[in-house]
């Protein structure tokens, strides 16, 4: 009766707004693929992996673990670097953004650093929790350096790649996991098949991934490119 309704737009937002609805969906799309990209690739790799036999599948399953557990921190960061990325850009302060995402990225590696210290001195306190052999703890202990070694690739990597998806450009985003994916199949088929390679060195697969994703992200934040993306 009073039309407080209408006073305070109680029911407005329930109309369906195609064209907001059309721009989510573009932004959105890319982002989608990019991850579903990313699952079959960590699938392919686990296939790979289970054709090596029972011991590596199970030492690869506590190293998918540390990455789980070290990984919160740097994902963490990661969202930061994209919701700010994007808050700066939207205060139409651009010159910062480069200065911004340098520092997130510093105290990522910071935090990760220093879990990754901890577990490669006390390697054997981490794997206790599997209640496996001696012989387990022999062959994962070398991964386990390897794989830190490509944590601290992650904690940069997903920094830079966030702040792509926060100066708007999700295309790119999946551009650039596209090239990473490619680069990472094609050296695994190699390690796998061709060298057929211990599990350290099947590990540093980690590393290629990690580092084609930081350094396309770089070059396409540093490139500047992001500042004439209008959405």
């Amino acid at each position: 009766y009073k039309k407080l309704n209408k006073q305070f737009s109680l029911f407005a937002y329930l109309r369906y707004n195609i064209s907001l609805a059309s721009l989510v969906f573009r932004q959105s799309a890319p982002l989608v693929l990019q991850w579903a990209i990313s699952i079959v690739a960590w699938l392919f790799f686990y296939i790979l992996i289970e054709n090596k036999g029972e011991r590596p599948l199970a030492i690869s399953n506590a190293m998918r673990n540390i990455f789980g557990l070290i990984g919160i921190f740097g994902w963490a960061f990661a969202n930061t670097a994209n919701s700010m990325v994007s808050n700066i850009i939207g205060q139409d302060k651009k010159d910062k953004v480069l200065f911004l995402v340098n520092k997130i990225m510093k105290l990522s590696l910071l935090f990760t650093f220093a879990l990754t210290l901890v577990i490669n001195l006390f390697p054997e306190v981490f794997l206790r929790v599997y209640d496996q052999t001696a012989g387990f703890n022999e062959e994962a202990i070398p991964v386990i350096r390897m794989v830190t070694i490509g944590v601290l690739g992650m904690s940069a990597a997903t920094v830079w790649l966030n702040a792509v998806t926060g100066s708007g450009n999700s295309k790119m985003n999946l551009y650039i996991e596209i090239i990473a994916i490619v680069l990472y199949a094609v050296y695994l088929y190699f390690i796998f098949n061709v060298w057929n390679f211990s599990l350290v060195w099947i590990w540093s697969s980690e590393l290629l991934y990690w580092a084609s994703l930081f350094i396309c992200s770089f070059i396409y934040m540093k490139s500047g490119r992001w500042r004439e993306k209008v959405i």
